[in-house]
């Protein structure tokens, strides 16, 4: 051990941030790498349109899955052990993937994967309220997702790439190529980050997490950052629809103002640390972030009733997405904090929930965009941004 203690990564240094923040990406890298394969898979697997489209609803399934396991037992059994066999799981299956024959091997592929990067997206967020605590613990985790926020930024042009120039199991194999060194990196440099004697002292992990769904702080938290969720997964859903077939603008159009969203959210999450770190409270960088995400998505909804153009409209949402990007990292401080001895099992229903939110922003803008066009949109944005605001309300001294 004493051999290997040399290779350990310090906590405080920006590489260990990059690990967690990447383990915290590989849901969000496996879904946006792979989103240009899924109209060359009925062909290429022989297939229906409806199972390629499943491929993606399957990995969503195991990555729910995947957090609320890995979370609980990482409390009870430590981040190391789970983290690891989450890696693995999540290399492995990506190999499946990448060998898949049928449209059935890649939905049970596509399920194990989602579970393995789930485990170790809820490690990422547990290890970071293992090792620090107070503004430490909130500024490591605002840069932790400003890394996981930049994946959306150059995700999904690497896999037209791929795709492009060497297939569809192309992206398979580089995930799992990825898998693999992140394995090999934990394997050697990052050692247990859960204290069992703090743990000792402040309740057994394996109690569950029944005391949490008593919390009412924890839940009122944990909902405004999913109502905050579904705000952006509104536009997720909805953009490619209205921008290109609605709006008739080109790919390359849609392309460049999903990577401009994609850096506002960047950037909010970045200045969120900032913020952190020249002592701006918790409290007034959640309430000046929704207020003003709700301001822009009221703005918004008024402007598309209208029919305003989208000179109009792309400003506000690179706003909309600034603030959510101020907003999650304190949301999730605020949520996690005080389950500190429970982290994994606090930072998987934070997780879940947020999954939930997104799920039904998707739903709404689903059903309503055939009758809505863009308001189909901007209108449950709005609304969620309103519920968000009202839910939260900061824990008493």
């Amino acid at each position: 051990m004493t051999g290997l203690q040399s290779f350990h990564v310090a906590p405080t240094s920006f590489v260990f941030t990059i690990l967690l923040g990447l383990f915290a990406a590989l849901p969000a890298l496996s879904i946006d790498l792979s989103a240009p394969t899924l109209p060359l898979l009925p062909r290429v697997l022989q297939t229906t349109v409806t199972i390629a489209g499943l491929t993606l609803s399957f990995f969503m399934v195991g990555f729910a899955l995947g957090q609320l396991g890995a979370g609980k037992l990482s409390d009870a059994r430590g981040r190391r052990p789970v983290l690891l066999a989450g890696l693995a799981c999540f290399t492995l299956s990506g190999i499946a993937c990448s060998l898949s024959q049928s449209g059935i091997e890649l939905l049970a592929s596509r399920c194990l994967q989602g579970f393995g990067a789930g485990s170790c997206a809820v490690i990422s967020f547990a290890v970071v309220q293992d090792l620090f605590e107070g503004e430490a613990a909130r500024t490591k985790r605002a840069y932790v997702a400003t890394v996981l926020s930049a994946v959306p930024v150059l995700a999904p042009a690497l896999g037209s790439v791929l795709v492009d120039q060497f297939g569809w199991r192309s992206v398979h194999v580089v995930l799992a190529a990825g898998g693999t060194v992140l394995l090999a990196v934990v394997g050697l440099c990052v050692p247990e980050s859960r204290r069992r004697q703090r743990d000792a002292q402040h309740g057994s992990p394996g109690d569950g997490p029944r005391s949490l769904w008593n919390d009412r702080v924890f839940l009122r938290t944990a909902l405004a950052n999913a109502l905050s969720y579904g705000v952006i997964f509104s536009y997720i859903a909805g953009s490619p629809i209205v921008i290109i077939r609605q709006m008739g603008y080109s790919q390359a159009v849609f392309a460049a103002v999903f990577a401009c969203t994609a850096v506002a959210l960047t950037l909010g999450a970045a200045s969120s640390g900032m913020l952190a770190r020249r002592g701006t409270s918790t409290a007034t960088a959640i309430r000046g972030g929704l207020i003003v995400s709700v301001a822009a998505t009221l703005a918004l909804a008024a402007f598309g009733l209208t029919g305003v153009s989208a000179a109009i409209i792309v400003p506000l949402l690179l706003v909309v997405l600034f603030c959510r990007g101020i907003v999650v990292p304190n949301l999730q401080h605020v949520a996690i904090t005080r389950w500190s001895e429970r982290a994994g099992t606090a930072s998987a229903l934070v997780g879940v929930s947020q999954l939930l939110g997104g799920a039904l922003a998707s739903v709404v803008v689903a059903a309503l965009l055939p009758y809505l066009r863009l308001n189909a949109v901007l209108v449950p944005m709005a609304m969620l941004a309103v519920a968000a605001w009202l839910t939260w309300r900061p824990p008493r001294p």
